[in-house]
């Protein structure tokens, strides 16, 4: 990866509505250059799609909270796979990771009300192999890391 595809990624996570005669403009290449670019960034999995940034009180889920989970498996991969699979009406899963430390995972779900979240709580030590859970509900949101300043900054620093 060199520094024009850097700047393509950069453009795209700004905006991934932009045509390509669009991004070829802004870097100064041809339509057909930024194209196969493009092609080759996605088929690497460097672009592994591409999204709408969504306002998620205008949906009707403002509440976001963060559910850190334990569990008592010495490989929490299965508990994690259904814990990405649980549906609860209201509740949308944005994120799920294992973590380290105390914890063995960590979720982030954006949620209609408080009701929805005991809930998913509800569920999620239902799972098996679930032994506790930590949950901490979010009152505002500084940043957050999707806005293309803040990640193509990020970008030009590591090589992707």
């Amino acid at each position: 990866m060199d520094d024009m595809d850097r700047k393509i990624v950069e453009i795209l996570v700004g905006n991934g509505r932009l045509s390509h005669e669009q991004i070829a403009r802004e870097v100064h290449l041809s339509r057909p250059a930024v194209f196969e670019r493009i092609k080759r960034l996605e088929a690497r999995g460097v672009i592994r799609g591409y999204g709408a940034r969504i306002d998620w009180a205008a949906i009707g889920m403002p509440l976001t909270a963060f559910v850190w989970i334990r569990t008592n498996a010495v490989n929490c991969n299965e508990s994690g796979r259904q814990l990405a699979d649980l549906k609860v009406e209201g509740a949308f899963l944005e994120d799920l990771y294992r973590v380290t430390g105390d914890w063995c995972m960590s979720a982030k779900y954006r949620l209609t009300s408080p009701s929805v979240l005991q809930q998913v709580i509800d569920r999620i030590r239902q799972v098996p192999g679930v032994q506790s859970t930590m949950t901490t509900i979010a009152l505002s949101s500084i940043e957050e890391i999707q806005a293309g300043g803040s990640l193509a900054a990020l970008a030009r620093k590591i090589a992707i």
